[in-house]
Formats: C-alpha cells, structure tokens, sequence
C-alpha cells in the first residue's frame, strides 16, 4: 500500500521532530550526535535542504528547514534511514530506532519561523539540560553565536538577517530573543502531543487548501491536509463551547478521573458523528485520550441522546450551530 501524501512545494518552510521508539535513546554518546549532524549535511548537499535551527536531544530532534526543491519526503528518509542503519550496526540491534514517520508543521515564512527559532533553540533548556539558555552543546544557536562553530552547512544568514544588518548587532539580538519566554499559545499547541498541521495565518490556511485540494486531489491522499480541515472545523466546534457553555479551551485537554463533563462528550460524539473525525484524531483533540476511552465517551453520548439526558441538550445545541457554521 503507498504511503500518503504530504504537503510539500518548493520553498516550503517545516518544523520537523522526531522521537525515539518508545521514547527511547537514539544519541547515546558524541560519536552519535556527531554522526546524525554529518548526515544532516549530506542531506543539506544532496537534497539542497537549508537547515535553519536544530536541537538533538537524547531521545528526540528538532530542525527547522527549507526545501527549495520541494523534496522533504526524500531527505528525511535519507536521514532517517541511513542513522537508524549506523545506530543499528554500531550497537549491534537491529529493528526500528525511531517511533515511525518524522512529524512536521507547515510553516508560514518571516515571524512563525522565528518563533520556531527560539521554540528550537530552548528546547533543552525546558528540559533542564543547561542552566543558561543557548549553552546546550547539540543546538544550533551555538553556532549562530560562534561562527567558527557554526556547521558549513547550517544556514544563518536568513534567520541573523532579521535582526540586523550588522552580524554582531543580530547575533546580540537573536541571543536576547532566545532568553525571552515563549508565546503561551505556541507551548500549548507544541506540548499536547497533537502538532498542527500548519502555522501560519488564515489565508495561509486557505492558500494550501485551494492549492492542494482544489478539483484534482483526494483529501483523503494528503494526511497533512485532511488534518488541517478537520483542525479547521473542530476548531468552530469549540468555539461554540467557548461562547455558550462559559467552556475553557484547557478544559477539552484535561483528563480529570471521576469528573464527568456532559460538554466535552457532546463535543466527542459531534466530531465523529458530524465531522467524521476518526477515534485517533479526536483523542489527540481532546486530551491525547485513546481509542477505547473516545469509543466510551461516544457510545455513552449515543445512550444519553436517546434518553434524552446528560449531554443531550449540549448535542441539540450544537446540531444547531454547526449547520450554520460548518456548511464551508
């Protein structure tokens, strides 16, 4: 069976992550991290990849790159597969290293991007690796504060360029900008283990529809695509929520155990009744939840409904609503 689609063009910016099986090891030593950064050229040569940001931890990576050629499918699998086969030989496993395909976030260019800069470049002070941001050894914001550290192939020039026209001026700004604290609204979009699929603005969004979609394209071909307008419309969904039911948006990500919440069942039985979202992408909307307990929640909605209690009245109400909203 083909793999799906993704979204990919020339000159499209990504967020790429990936993580260990299991949340295992995948840089145990120098020697590993060294080896993964020397592929990461490669792929930069080879594909033309430009790698703006990256951040190696010991059972994950972060990088921030640019493909002019459109080709992200093909680098990452270079780079994927080739250190999963010297990690392999060198420890004498074999099998998966990683917990399957790469995740990346579409990114409108200029302000999203530096975000994701700094989001990239933090990642192991949030973790607790380094008292003084930047000081991380596998990060690149070394090299964009040392230019003799700076890989040949790691490219400054676009991310430095923002903050000045002098080198000395950016690389003093960036590093200031670097130890400012994240945007709440990009932590709680990067932290509940659901990525967007895109960052960016509503014509953005729109722009990749009409551009992906359009009359020739299957939705259901292009994974990063279905997500976005399944995002799009639960997105309405909840502001339903917001408006009338004096519902938080962190209260459709909380799991309280022994809490019973009529709203959020209403919102999971409305998602895969009306929007045909499917278990897994309600779960990950919904608290990061599984199969079983989605499954509960919507068979339990179904009970009520016919009883006409619990969430029932929540369902009517937004029956009402989303045929207004969701005709688009």
């Amino acid at each position: 069976m083909a793999r799906p689609l993704r979204l990919q063009y020339p000159g499209a910016w990504y967020h790429v992550m990936n993580r260990g099986w299991r949340r295992q090891e995948i840089f145990r030593n120098k020697r590993d991290y060294t080896t993964f950064l020397d592929l990461l050229g490669q792929c930069a040569q080879l594909f033309e990849l430009e790698v703006h940001a990256y951040s190696l931890m010991s059972n994950h990576y972060h990088l921030l790159v640019r493909t002019p050629r459109g080709n992200l499918s093909r680098a990452m699998r270079h780079l994927n597969g080739v250190y999963t086969q010297k990690f392999n030989r060198c420890y004498r496993l074999d099998g998966a290293l990683f917990r399957g395909r790469y995740k990346a976030i579409l990114v409108y260019d200029d302000s999203y991007v530096m975000e994701l800069v700094r989001y990239i470049h933090s990642n192991p002070w949030r973790a607790g690796l380094e008292k003084k941001r930047g000081t991380h050894s596998w990060t690149s914001h070394r090299g964009y504060m040392k230019k003799g550290e700076s890989p040949t192939w790691l490219n400054r020039r676009f991310v430095l360029s923002y903050f000045g026209q002098y080198e000395q001026a950016a690389q003093a700004r960036l590093d200031a900008f670097i130890k400012e604290e994240l945007p709440k609204e990009l932590l709680e979009r990067l932290s509940w283990g659901n990525w967007p699929a895109m960052l960016g603005p509503e014509s953005f969004k729109e722009w990749v529809k009409e551009k992906f979609l359009g009359d020739r394209l299957d939705v259901k071909g292009v994974p990063e695509l279905r997500k976005v307008l399944r995002e799009e419309k639960i997105s309405k969904l909840k502001s339903i929520a917001l408006k009338k039911w004096d519902q938080r948006e962190e209260d459709f990500h909380k799991v309280r155990r022994g809490r019973d919440n009529a709203c959020k069942r209403a919102m999971i039985y409305a998602s895969r009744r009306y929007l045909k979202a499917t278990s897994r992408e309600v779960g990950e909307e919904f608290g990061g939840i599984g199969h079983a307990a989605v499954s509960m929640q919507y068979r339990r909605a179904v009970e009520e409904i016919k009883e006409k209690c619990g969430c029932y009245p929540y369902v009517k109400e937004l029956e009402t609503a989303l045929k207004l909203q969701l005709k688009s």
